[in-house]
Parts: C-alpha cells; structure tokens; sequence
C-alpha cells in the first residue's frame, strides 16, 4: 500500500530500509536521551545498539514487527518516519522472537558464550513470556512510532498512523493499540489527537520504580 498526500509519501519498508527501523526501534525504546533498552542487555559483547537492531532485523527476529510490518514516512524521498503495526505472538509478548536469535549472533560474529550471556540478561529482564504489562490489548498492535526530531509537531506521526489504521482495517481488525511510556507527554498528545483513549495504566510502583511506568492506550478502527 501506498499513500501520498501534497509532500509526503506513506509506503511499506523494504529490506533497503533496515537502517532508518533500526533507528526507529532505538528512538522508541529509549524513554530518556541517551538511553535505549537494549543498552544494558548489550554491556560486554561490545557491540554498538544500532548495530544489534540492524543485525536483529536482518535475521527477522524483532517480534514487535518485522520490516514487512512497518510503514515508512517519505518527504522529497527522505525518510522522515516510521513504525510497525501486527499482531502479536500468542505465546509470546516479548521484543525478541528467539527462534531466529541465533542468525542474530552469527551476523554479530559472536562467540557462543556473547550469546549465552546476552540471552540470560534478556530473560532475566523479561523472564515471563506472557508478562501482563506487555500483554495484547487489541488485535493489531503498533509499536516503534518514530519522527525525525527536525520534523516533530507538523502533522506527520498522524498521516502515518493513519496509514496504519487503514491497513489494520483492511485485515478486519476492530481495534488498534498503542503504548508510551509514562512521562512521554508529546507522544501521548499525538496519540490522543489521533482518536486513541487510555485503556490502562502500569505505575512506577508496579515495577518497583525500576520503570516510570506504562499507559496503553486504544482506538476503535
């Protein structure tokens, strides 16, 4: 699918892409500047974050949506925005599909013990595969909703999630959902411009104050 308004270009990502995803999983997994999820998962194997997140598209083991489920932003041909919408594992809620993580650590050129570590540091952050707090809330989830920061409150994180709506549509699903950490008020002003509601929230106290704390929200397609 395909969509163009008077300056943008709303598209599906191609393989070509794997850079600018990678750059928006980084910017939607870091809830503070200069820090990403992924960052204290990767202390040890030297290897660089982006370079973890382009390794783990190029093997499709990101579960929160491979490059064929997200949708790219163009402006004069620039990229300029992006995200996934999909539907999640039902066995899984986690980031990582770990089937695939083994193509992940052999595009690295990590020794078998770098994997061993990171994997353990993985599940001891995520030990539970159906953690509520990252459980489905509807059928068509959207995740690493990212606007280069020089292109911020024009209008085009909503002609994007837009186009996502209508996908979600298009595959007959009633709902989608979306979640932003808690504090993250620009991305909860966009979405709630968007037709989102808050369906649910986590505090800090829930994560012991490890995690500011996580409100889902949800809108009717």
């Amino acid at each position: 699918m395909e969509q163009n308004t008077p300056t943008l270009t709303v598209r599906r990502a191609t393989q070509k892409d794997i850079p600018f995803l990678a750059w928006c999983n980084y910017e939607a997994s870091s809830p503070a500047p200069g820090f990403c999820y992924w960052d204290p998962l990767l202390e040890g194997t030297n290897t660089e974050t982006m370079k973890f997140i382009e390794a783990v598209f190029q093997a499709d083991a990101l579960a929160w949506g491979n490059v064929d489920n997200f949708f790219v932003v163009e402006e004069k041909g620039k990229s300029v925005a992006g995200a996934s919408a999909f539907t999640m594992d039902a066995n899984d809620y986690r980031p990582l599909r770990l089937s695939h993580f083994a193509e992940v650590a052999r595009e690295l050129g990590w020794p078998s013990k770098t994997e061993k570590e990171f994997l353990e540091r993985y599940e001891a952050v995520w030990s539970n595969s159906k953690d509520e707090t990252l459980a489905p809330h509807t059928s068509w989830i959207i995740e690493c909703v990212a606007v280069a920061p020089d292109k911020r409150g024009q209008g085009i994180a909503r002609v994007l999630l837009e186009a996502l709506f209508e996908e979600g549509r298009r595959l007959g699903h009633s709902h989608a959902g979306i979640s932003v950490t808690d504090g993250n008020e620009a991305a909860k002003r966009a979405y709630e411009k968007a037709g989102f509601h808050m369906y649910l929230t986590y505090g800090s106290d829930y994560f012991e104050g490890h995690f500011p704390g996580t409100v889902k929200y949800r809108l009717k397609l």
